[in-house]
């Protein structure tokens, strides 16, 4: 079997640290957390010291320079995204 599937985690927010992570991490057999991103260094720096515990490789990025990196990553073949609530938009 080839290497697992890398992906990127795209919002770092609550939802995401206890929802996504914890699920992801029940399939790290499967697949390979890269990179979660998020606006904000605070946010994707959380994140990623929870999901290093099961994913000790994992890149933080935040910003429009951190989205863009993960845009540009071949090795990145997919992402998982919370979108925002209507209420979290206003």
């Amino acid at each position: 079997m080839g290497e697992a599937p890398q992906i990127a985690i795209l919002r770092a927010g609550t939802f995401m640290r206890t929802q996504y992570i914890p699920r992801l991490a029940e399939i790290s057999k499967l697949l390979l957390l890269k990179s979660i991103w998020s606006r904000t260094e605070e946010s994707a720096r959380g994140a990623v010291e929870i999901a290093q515990k099961h994913f000790p490789g994992v890149e933080c990025k935040w910003g429009d320079k951190g989205l863009q990196e993960i845009i540009e990553d071949s090795s990145i073949l997919g992402v998982a995204v919370r979108e925002r609530k209507e209420k979290e938009r206003k």
